[in-house]
């Protein structure tokens, strides 16, 4: 039996809140013998602290020397590791590569372009506006979302990514990034923070799906932004039009990027939307996206009590 809805409707995000990569890029050791586990640098680096720098044959201080680099001559390191407590780093070394300790080589500063998909690895972290922990925050940043990568740069031996995340841009951590793309949509994203504040996650409803997607549909293509509709009016009469049975319904609405993890920080950045997702009264959520001629994407969620 169906009732009038008695949940609160929360107010439509009319853009996209700006904020949205692992560990460091590895590669594989350069022999099989090697019990070490390299992490890929790829930047210059520059002699310091010493006269004269010892080009060694393997990671060893007692290797073999292949050559010698003077105070300041510059090569181009490929990757860094540690082996018996000692850091060390594979370098470019004519067609081939040498090893030099990590102590008297200093990386160079400067941007290395490098464009690739990237997303948040811990539960919560801050866009920072220099490579610097110090550095003022720009944005907060959730775990799963996509950042558009511009280049990485090393303050000391910290490797940093350039990132943009909608209209900002600011530098992350290596640590706090990976490259593996998570599984992910608005449901995933919507249980997470439920599971998150101790509530159970909300199921999958194919019937309440559908209504979504005919009210993005609308949305997208008439230009309107709104819980009431010209043609399919509110929810809850998309609900009775599609003969969906439930006891409560609410929804929330999107436009901006179509990237799921930042609409669902976007709407748990506001009170209204958040009270939706954070309800303990509904059981069920149905998702639909749809873009717009401006290229802009709305997500529309539709919360049900059954």
């Amino acid at each position: 039996m169906k009732k009038s809805a008695s949940v609160l409707l929360a107010a439509a995000l009319a853009t996209a809140f700006t904020f949205t990569p692992t560990s460091p890029l590895t590669v594989n050791p350069a022999t099989v013998e090697a019990s070490y586990r390299e992490t890929a640098v790829n930047t210059k680096g520059s002699v310091t602290g010493i006269s004269q720098l010892n080009v060694r044959k393997t990671p060893s201080s007692s290797a073999t020397s292949v050559g010698k680099i003077v105070r300041d001559g510059t090569m181009m390191v490929r990757t860094s590791f540690t082996t018996n407590g000692a850091r060390w780093y594979k370098i470019q070394w004519g067609t081939g590569y040498g090893y030099v300790p990590a102590t008297y080589i200093k990386l160079s500063t400067a941007e290395v372009a490098f464009t690739k998909a990237t997303y948040v690895a811990p539960s919560s972290v801050y866009l920072k506006s220099r490579p610097l922990t110090t550095s003022s925050n720009v944005v907060f940043l959730r775990q799963g979302m996509k950042l558009e990568t511009i280049s990485y740069r090393y303050t000391g031996t910290t490797r940093w990514y350039k990132v943009n995340i909608g209209t900002k841009t600011g530098y992350i951590l290596a640590k706090h990034i990976t490259f593996k793309a998570p599984a992910s949509g608005v449901l995933a994203e919507t249980n997470e923070e439920r599971q998150t504040a101790g509530l159970s996650a909300l199921a999958a409803s194919g019937e309440a799906n559908r209504v979504a997607q005919v009210r993005a549909d609308e949305m997208a293509q008439t230009g309107q932004f709104s819980h009431q509709l010209r043609e399919n009016g509110s929810p809850g009469d998309t609900l009775d039009a599609y003969d969906v049975s439930y006891r409560g319904w609410g929804e929330n609405i999107y436009m901006g990027s179509n990237d799921p993890a930042q609409a669902v920080n976007a709407w748990m950045n506001s009170s209204g939307h958040r009270a939706n997702i954070l309800n303990g009264n509904f059981t069920h959520l149905g998702v639909g996206a749809a873009k717009n001629a401006q290229g802009s994407t709305i997500h529309v969620q539709v919360f049900l009590t059954k």
